[in-house]
């Protein structure tokens, strides 16, 4: 049974997310980004309508203290603010801060707070509120967002408008680090703790919170005291909808607005009177990771085959209908690290088969995990054709199979026994959690290599005019030793009605402020 929280007088807030399926910079020093509140992408004019996002999972939590989740970032970017944010096209912008500058080293950050935002309950935000945001966090054993903030030494306000981060270490990608984290009332987080603060939440978004009806949706309503651009829409639910199948019927009936859908889904909306479909590339990029340990995978001219045997274009036509493009790195396109022309391999049966004779591969058997259920739609017969083409090239593959939940908990714990199908879609839109999680000693990080752990702090310590020949050694490297091996970033596809405005993000979180009606 649901329980459903209501609106008490207070209204507000939510949370944040890191993905593991889940900077642009700004700022040297005296390098400082204008004051902006306009909004970018959807339609339509202020209204006071109505409309219902479909989202394919409920989070957890939605403490913005406690909690990191891709679900909860879509509720967030509706209820909280940052002291950047990024916006649908994955560009940093001004939030609670107007403008801010780094020293040359880049581990101090000074940021210029906006002066007369209110929080959703009448009061001031000050300075002292950002200091207390942080600390909290960092104070705060059990929350998943203490790691994403984990390299400030210190914060505090130097007066009523501004906030000093200093850092353990440089840490270039910090402005897209803030926009995750959002600020709370001090006075209003220490009265009801992380128990009751998310039962009704406080921020300073553009909206505020009504009511989590736990398990069907989760309602906000406009914030008309809203220090930048006004919503578009006055009312907006957000529905968890597991079930592809149920999302695509909801939006045919008009129960839904707008939800994301398969690929191969897409056929159902063509020539439908209604609704429309959208496309959006996204910031997600498939894999197949190694543990570069295990058995036969420890011999390099093995690997080596491995992105040679797979033949992507053919996967990407026969099984994603076309919606991903093919690439040789592991993040996407419009993510800070992304390299323009970095070399995508080619398939090459002859090759790869020649690779592995040559390593003495002697048929044992290598695993590869996937998610069975709670993933991809397509993951089992991505899986499946993936294993086909190694197995062409003389490889014995076996499928292992289990719920998405299964395989996370393998990954986060470094448990993989050989290969495995999973996807990196960095909301933070850029490239150094993918590297610190895959190449740099997380837990995707079988090869534990003292180069790479170098090549990671070179490209936190780097400036953005230097930032992308750093990255561009990053992928050099995992393409020669084939820590994992990047297959194509994948376009999401949306059905939306055809009354809504609004431009998908690249990171597949909703903007509900933008979402507009056009009236149609």
């Amino acid at each position: 049974m649901s329980t459903k929280t209501q609106h008490r007088g207070r209204l507000a807030a939510l949370g944040v997310a890191l993905t593991v399926s889940s900077v642009l910079l700004a700022g040297c020093m005296g390098n400082a980004t204008p004051s902006s509140t306009s909004g970018s992408g959807g339609g339509g004019s202020v209204s006071n309508g109505t409309a219902t996002l479909a989202m394919p999972t409920e989070p957890a939590n939605i403490d913005p203290i406690m909690m990191r989740s891709i679900s909860a970032w879509n509720m967030y970017y509706a209820v909280f603010d940052g002291l950047t944010r990024i916006d649908s096209k994955g560009k940093i912008q001004p939030g609670l801060a107007t403008e801010w500058k780094s020293n040359a080293t880049q581990d101090v950050w000074t940021f210029t707070i906006r002066k007369g935002v209110k929080f959703q309950d009448g009061s001031d935000m000050k300075a002292s509120d950002i200091v207390y945001t942080y600390n909290k966090i960092l104070a705060s054993a059990k929350s998943t967002n203490r790691v994403a903030i984990a390299m400030v030494d210190k914060v505090e306000a130097t007066d009523a408008n501004t906030v000093v981060f200093t850092l353990k270490n440089p840490f270039s990608a910090w402005l897209n680090q803030v926009a995750t984290i959002g600020i709370v009332p001090e006075k209003v987080y220490e009265a009801e703790g992380p128990d009751k603060f998310p039962t009704a939440p406080v921020g300073t978004g553009p909206y505020k919170f009504v009511a989590w009806d736990h398990g069907v949706d989760y309602k906000v309503t406009r914030n008309d005291s809203y220090w930048g651009t006004k919503a578009k829409i006055k009312d907006i639910t957000f529905s968890f909808v597991g079930a592809p199948d149920a999302r695509v019927t909801g939006v045919e009936s008009g129960t839904l607005d707008t939800a994301i859908i398969p690929a191969s889904q897409v056929p159902v909306f063509k020539g439908a009177a209604n609704a429309k479909v959208v496309e959006a590339a996204s910031n997600q990029v498939a894999f197949i990771g190694v543990n570069t340990t295990a058995g036969a995978l420890s011999n390099l001219k093995l690997r080596q085959a491995l992105p040679l045997a797979i033949d992507r274009n053919s996967i990407v036509k026969n099984l994603l209908n076309g919606y991903a493009t093919p690439t040789g790195e592991i993040v996407a396109k419009g993510v800070a690290g992304y390299v323009d022309g970095f070399p995508v391999p080619k398939y090459d049966l002859s090759a790869a088969k020649k690779l592995v004779a040559d390593s003495g591969y002697n048929g044992e058997q290598i695993t590869l995990q996937y998610a069975s259920t709670g993933g991809s739609p397509t993951d089992p017969e991505v899986a499946q054709a993936i294993a086909a083409d190694l197995g062409k090239a003389g490889l014995n593959i076996k499928l292992v199979g289990s719920e998405q939940s299964s395989l996370s908990l393998s990954l986060a714990n470094h448990q993989i026994t050989g290969l495995y199908l999973n996807a990196w879609a960095p909301s933070s839109m850029d490239g150094d959690v993918v590297v610190s999680q895959l190449l740099a000693g997380g837990p995707e990080d079988y090869a534990r290599s003292p180069e790479m752990a170098k090549a990671y702090l070179d490209q936190q310590a780097a400036k953005a005019d230097k930032r992308t020949d750093v990255f561009k050694g990053i992928w050099q490297w995992n393409a020669t030793n084939v820590s994992n091996v990047p297959l194509w970033q994948n376009t999401n596809t949306y059905a939306s009605v055809n009354t809504i405005d609004w431009s998908p993000a690249v990171d597949g979180i909703y903007r509900a402020a933008e979402v507009g009606r056009s009236g149609k």
